[in-house]
């Protein structure tokens, strides 16, 4: 009985990790040697715009790419850094078409009949539109001494409450910290 409940736990807990509503792109790599870059500094594009328009969010972001930066074992150099970390963010409303039919039978149409499935409301097959926030966040990985973007990794997600901003904030820059390890090291 308890090998059940450990697997019904680790199950679920694995299915909760799979649904993050953020997506990583790696949009750019051309790193070369990962050898030539052992200090950094961390800038914002656009340094009159704060991330998702909120101070505290602008704070966070700065404290998390440089603390992860960090953890890979750089040095913050604000003088003459070898990597720039050049972030910027974006929020654009969008809208989704949304179907509110209820769950139908997937023997419906080959002929057989199921009496509950029966369209006895005025709303059956009926769509509504959902509006929300698309919050993008790029971070730019640039060579100071070529003077360019060697990689560059976008995190893409979904926002339907301001309190998610936070929340998908956090996921991006781990996901986007994660995606650039994997590539420094291999």
């Amino acid at each position: 009985m308890k090998y059940t409940q450990r697997i019904l736990v680790i199950s679920s807990m694995i299915m909760l990790a799979s649904c993050s509503p953020v997506r990583v792109f790696l949009e750019k790599n051309e790193v070369t040697e990962v050898a030539d870059y052992k200090t950094f500094y961390v800038i914002n594009q656009y340094y009159d715009k704060d991330a998702f328009e909120s101070p505290v969010l602008e704070d966070n972001l700065q404290n998390s790419l440089t603390e992860g930066m960090k953890g890979f074992g750089f040095e913050q150099d604000m003088e003459m850094p070898d990597l720039i970390v050049r972030y910027n963010t974006n929020l654009t409303d969008r809208q989704k078409e949304v179907n509110s039919t209820p769950m139908m039978n997937p023997y419906m149409g080959m002929g057989w009949y199921n009496p509950w499935m029966m369209p006895w409301g005025s709303n059956m097959g009926s769509f509504r539109v959902e509006n929300y926030d698309m919050g993008e966040l790029v971070v730019d990985f640039i060579d100071t001494k070529q003077d360019k973007v060697v990689m560059r990794i976008s995190a893409v997600g979904e926002i339907n409450k301001p309190q998610q901003k936070s929340r998908n904030l956090k996921t991006s820059v781990e996901k986007i910290l994660k995606t650039f390890s994997k590539k420094i090291a291999s």
